[in-house]
């Protein structure tokens, strides 16, 4: 009896300084790649994203396995109708660009390629495979370069009816200052979370106050996020996520705070489960 042949997926997290690719069985990461995301132009994009998947396709032929579909999670909106992307603020090279067309094109075989924001990737990551795994609401904020979102319910990740729903990080939170939450973020870590760290662990009191600030506008945003959609688990992740001892305290005092229902207060808030390869797994688990 001939043997069945074996269907990967690959998925590739598009961040705003590095992108990560994982060949991906349905169930376990086979390999893993990451290269440096370039800032210059679409050309060097799809040339360095070829030779992020190149790898993964050898290794798949090494499994005698076929890749069955490519899945990118990119770093902004996208209008899922036409598969591109019209808002990427760290990557402005990519807007307006049919950018699923263009990836078909530059790969140049039959495999399927689905786009979706790098945020919902987390969040589908977690919830069908990471820490959400049991539940059936999920709501996953990511952060490090950014602050990113993605609402999972109903078996699938949240869009709205233009395809923006669940951008936490332009949810405002210093009406005093007119600042979102991501540029409040911006604003107290001065744009570099890892330095701002370093100093708060060392006792810095300044630093140490900086985060406790991030933890209190997180708190707040996440408070208004269970008051308006109550999921059971809120999944945090990200870069960030290491320090998180820092700020995660405040996080959860301002939440207690701020939501009405007592019950809605006993949401779960818990650390990303699948590191820093979630948004890649995420991206491997998109099907159309």
């Amino acid at each position: 009896m001939a043997n069945k042949e074996k269907n990967f997926s690959i998925g590739v997290d598009v961040g705003g300084t590095k992108m990560a690719g994982v060949l991906f069985d349905g169930v376990h990461v086979i390999a893993d790649y990451t290269l440096a995301t370039p800032k210059d132009d679409l050309a060097s994009f799809l040339n360095i994203l070829s030779a992020l998947v190149g790898p993964l396709r050898e290794r798949a032929k090494k499994e005698k396995a076929k890749i069955a579909s490519i899945g990118i999670g990119l770093p902004g909106e996208i209008d899922n109708r036409d598969q591109k992307i019209y808002n990427a603020p760290n990557l402005p090279y990519l807007n307006g660009q049919k950018i699923a067309e263009q990836i078909k094109e530059k790969m140049g075989d039959d495999s399927a390629v689905y786009l979706s924001n790098d945020a919902k990737c987390f969040v589908r990551a977690e919830a069908l495979a990471g820490a959400g795994k049991r539940y059936g609401s999920v709501f996953g904020v990511t952060i490090g370069t950014g602050i990113g979102s993605g609402w999972w319910t109903g078996g699938k990740a949240f869009e709205g009816s233009h395809s923006s729903a669940m951008e936490l990080g332009l949810m405002v939170v210093d009406f005093k200052e007119k600042l979102g939450l991501e540029q409040a973020y911006h604003k107290l870590t001065q744009s570099n979370p890892a330095n701002l760290a370093e100093k708060a662990y060392r006792g810095d009191p300044l630093a140490e106050q900086a985060y406790a600030e991030v933890g209190e506008y997180l708190g707040i945003a996440l408070a208004n996020v269970v008051n308006l959609l109550d999921p059971e688990i809120i999944v945090v992740g990200g870069g960030v996520v290491d320090s998180s001892d820092l700020f995660l305290p405040k996080v959860k005092k301002a939440m207690r705070h701020f939501i009405v229902d007592p019950q809605a207060r006993e949401v779960k808030l818990v650390k990303a489960k699948l590191g820093p390869l979630a948004g890649a797994i995420g991206a491997a688990l998109l099907v159309g």
